[in-house]
């Protein structure tokens, strides 16, 4: 349950602390003395929006703290035992919210710095806000059918095979939208691929045909090169023209010199000669390495490579990676291909992915029909007590597989009739303001049985009615606070009369500050608060009789409750157990100062 609430420059607020007792505690005070205040802030721990503008004048952030103490096996401590890093405060759980007017803002859960998103997720598990807007809330489709499933609690997998069939379907029909799509822009370039393709594989490439051929070429290339260069060589040493015999004749004609001046001379020629014939050995053991080589087929390699690189230009890719693009080309090909037959076999999943989706749907709406068949008896069976004497309600489930989604076919209406023989017809339509307060009150007794949230918090639900209707309100929230905590803000004293725990809240001033106080009122105190109520501010004895009636009958009506058994009664500290109007002590009061006032011009 909700135990402290600790609000710092929130509006008007300076700063306030209030403590929360199990049961039923109800809040009063005058419009505009700051009960929905404590709301707006409580609603920011459970993860609402902040706005800025409520930071208090002349502050620069708001602060609101609160602690809860759910029971051990609450399923908020699953919640947060899958949360990495987080920990635990023993039994307690203390959420902090830190508001700045730069913008930024802290929020902390158990010390651990959290995310809005998974304050929001949690907040889900603590308190369920039933505010003064809740009535559209519960009109809406949506939340209708949210209430249904809720209360007929089916096995896990009635629903769980609907999402799975739901999601089956959505991602069948994206593959076959995506292969669609593909064969339609991919069937225009079918064309020019297979020409692409078809060119490539005349050729018979592999991945490293490109370097080969070009290592080949500069091979033959350089070979045809020495080619030449040797017949160059060999019309300069060999020809009768050449080196060697020009070097045999000098030779001979400096042997039959006998002058000793040309004895180097003759050294030196027979030298080079000698070294000559050495160099033409050489030469003509090498000839046979290349002059044999046939270098006819550079011409075809050079034409081979050129046809490469204009269908590597074409695809603009690299030469080197055209073999690699023709892989790419082939399978898009096949795929371009295949495309078709793919086209069919994913209709053919998608029909009987339908068939799958229909069938559990089907199965759920059987589930749904039998489900608003008790809830509409237990709703109906609430309207007594809260003096809807006549009244009868009947929730329809509507088979729409035009707005099929992942949670079925079906349309839930809420439908009553106020009085018999009336026709039913949607509840916006047939039950007043008042009406459908109680009609909710009704909704959250049976559901709340359900519910794992165990502090729910009305807002003014009593709006609209008094007498004896308020008195039946105030009953059934009394009796729903036997087994979880509720917050009530009232202005009915029928209700007020109710309470475990009465919180006055006020606003007073002194024309320069507003001080907003929260009270928690003694059982004397209580008793003036319910006969203002009954009376208006000049209080009266009939008035003070009548409250006090309204408050011992009220704790009579609890003892009663508790003594039968009606009540599910539990030692744990969580629990919304009645207590006694006596046991409850009074609180100082809190003041939350407001700025001053400007001067008066």
């Amino acid at each position: 349950m909700l135990k402290s609430l600790s609000i710092s420059q929130f509006v008007i607020i300076s700063s306030l602390s209030v403590e929360f007792v199990g049961g039923l505690t109800v809040l009063t005070g005058e419009t505009g003395a700051g009960k929905s205040i404590l709301l707006d802030a409580l609603g920011l721990i459970l993860g609402d929006d902040a706005d800025r503008e409520a930071i208090r004048q002349g502050s620069e952030e708001s602060c609101i703290e609160a602690s809860f103490n759910p029971p051990q096996k609450h399923p908020v401590w699953a919640f947060l035992s899958k949360q990495e890093g987080m920990k635990a405060a023993g039994a307690e759980l203390q959420i902090k919210r830190i508001i700045r007017r730069a913008g930024d803002e802290e929020i902390s859960v158990n010390g651990n710095s959290v995310q809005l998103p998974f304050l929001k997720e949690l907040g889900t598990y603590l308190v369920e806000i039933h505010g003064q807007n809740a009535n559209q809330t519960f009109l809406a489709p949506e939340s209708q059918l949210s209430l249904l499933d809720l209360f007929g609690a089916y096995p896990p997998a009635i629903l769980g095979n609907v999402i799975k069939a739901w999601d089956d379907i959505s991602r069948i029909t994206r593959e076959l939208e995506e292969e669609r799509a593909f064969f339609s822009s991919a069937e225009r370039e079918k064309q020019g691929i297979d020409r692409v393709v078809t060119a490539i594989e005349k050729i018979g490439i592999n991945s490293t045909t490109y370097q080969d051929l070009s290592a080949e070429l500069a091979r033959l290339i350089n070979t045809r090169g020495i080619c030449e260069l040797f017949q160059s060589m060999n019309a300069q040493l060999i020809a009768q023209s050449g080196v060697e015999n020009s070097l045999v004749r000098v030779d001979r004609i400096l042997t039959t010199q006998t002058d000793e001046v040309l004895n180097n001379l003759k050294v030196s020629i027979k030298t080079a000669l000698e070294q000559t014939r050495v160099a033409i050995s050489e030469m003509r053991m090498l000839t046979p390495d290349y002059i044999d080589v046939d270098t006819s087929g550079i011409g075809k390699i050079e034409k081979t490579l050129a046809e490469l690189k204009a269908i590597a230009t074409e695809r603009k890719v690299t030469p080197e990676k055209l073999f690699e693009h023709y892989e790419y080309l082939t399978a898009r090909l096949a795929r371009i291909r295949g495309a078709p037959a793919k086209i069919k076999e994913f209709d053919n999943k998608l029909i009987k992915a339908n068939e799958v989706y229909r069938n559990h749907a089907l199965i759920l709406s059987e589930e749904r029909k039998k489900a608003a068949v008790r809830l509409s008896a237990e709703i109906t069976a609430e309207m007594p007590p809260l003096k809807l004497l006549s009244a009868q309600v009947q929730i329809e489930v509507i088979e729409n597989t035009a707005k099929r989604s992942a949670r079925g076919i079906n349309e839930i209406s809420f439908t009553a009739r106020m009085n018999p023989g009336m026709p039913f017809s949607p509840i916006a339509k047939t039950a007043s303001g008042g009406e459908l307060s109680r009609l909710i009150l009704a909704v959250k007794m049976i559901l709340q049985q359900v519910q794992a949230v165990s502090t729910l918090v009305f807002d003014e639900i009593d709006t609209g009615i008094g007498g004896a209707a308020a008195a039946a309100v105030g009953g059934r929230i009394s009796r729903l606070a036997d087994t979880t905590q509720i917050l009530v803000i009232t202005h009915s004293p029928q209700v007020a009369s109710r309470g475990d725990q009465h919180l006055h809240v006020s606003k007073k001033t002194d024309g320069t500050s507003t001080r907003t106080i929260v009270e928690v009122l003694s059982l004397e105190k209580r008793i003036d608060e319910v006969s203002r109520m009954l009376a208006g501010e000049a209080i009266t004895g009939e008035s003070l009789a009548a409250a006090s009636t309204l408050i011992e009958e009220a704790r009579k009506s609890a003892a009663t409750r508790k003594n039968s058994g009606g009540a599910k009664q539990t030692t744990d500290s969580s629990s919304a157990q009645s207590v006694p109007i006596a046991s409850v002590a009074p609180l100082p009061e809190v003041v939350a100062t407001s700025p001053p006032s400007p001067p008066a011009t």
